[in-house]
């Protein structure tokens, strides 16, 4: 019998002639699929044995877990499940938990002492390499340097702790100018848009759906840019305040007579 003629067979060996592969084609034309890539969360870590019990370990401590405290669940990292756990066996008279735990609190006291009174250190030694070039500008009326911070702008207040209160870059140092530039603008456009409802459509309640949508946005960005320039406001108070007071502090007693 043909081959093209042959019945279909129940055999898997001896499949239909119309879904046996044909001589000269491919059974794969598209090739060997690639193998997928197995994605890895060692890369920090290396490839070691102890590099990726590192890895499943810092994985596994910030891994959610549910706990119950009295009536109450909730959903916590397991690494403060762990020292919940501790410390409730140090409260209940475990000693060797509670030994931990400070030895835990004080190495990260420590630690935190370390970095606040480095940031303390290049804040000061900041305010002592840029301040007095800034104030020798100030006196020659020249504009100030483009170096950000401002050491008027680093501030340490009386616990030593150090913020910054002003732009960090040149790009910061030019975004107030830009909302006030963008404040205008679009106060204009909404002003123009509410003489334009008010005249053509006073009683077309789709528009004026649509102005509110507008007024809200509107009173929402005004929001965001008061608030802004208030900032920047205060800053420059703050700037004129300390340069009068360095200027009092460099008056001769010659010049108070006068």
């Amino acid at each position: 019998m043909p081959k093209d003629r042959r019945r279909t067979s129940s055999n898997y060996r001896k499949p239909p002639v119309e879904h046996q592969f044909k001589k000269g084609t491919s059974g794969n034309p598209k090739g060997r699929p690639r193998k997928k890539a197995v994605r890895s969360h060692l890369g920090a870590f290396g490839g070691g044995v102890a590099d990726r019990f590192a890895a499943m370990a810092l994985e596994e401590a910030t891994r959610p877990v549910t706990v119950r405290e009295g009536d109450k669940v909730s959903e916590i990292p397991a690494m403060q499940a762990l020292i919940r756990t501790m410390f409730r066996a140090a409260v209940q008279g475990d000693t060797k938990a509670g030994r931990q735990l400070l030895e835990v609190i004080a190495r990260t006291e420590s630690e935190r002492t370390g970095i606040a009174l480095e940031a303390l250190k290049r804040a000061v030694e900041y305010k002592d390499k840029y301040g007095p070039i800034f104030e020798e500008r100030e006196r020659e009326g020249l504009d100030p340097l483009d170096i950000f911070p401002h050491p008027d702008d680093v501030i340490v207040n009386e616990m030593g702790e150090v913020r910054v209160e002003g732009p960090i870059s040149k790009e910061q140092a030019g975004a107030s100018e830009a909302i006030r530039q963008q404040k205008i603008e679009i106060t204009r456009a909404y002003h123009k848009a509410e003489a334009a409802v008010a005249k053509a459509a006073p009683t077309d309640r789709t528009l004026r759906r649509e102005f509110k949508r507008m007024k809200k946005y509107y009173e929402s960005k005004m929001k965001k840019f008061d608030e802004i320039l208030n900032e920047e406001s205060e800053r420059m108070q703050r700037h004129e305040t300390l340069r009068l007071i360095r200027r009092a502090r460099q008056t001769t007693p010659d010049e108070l007579d006068e």
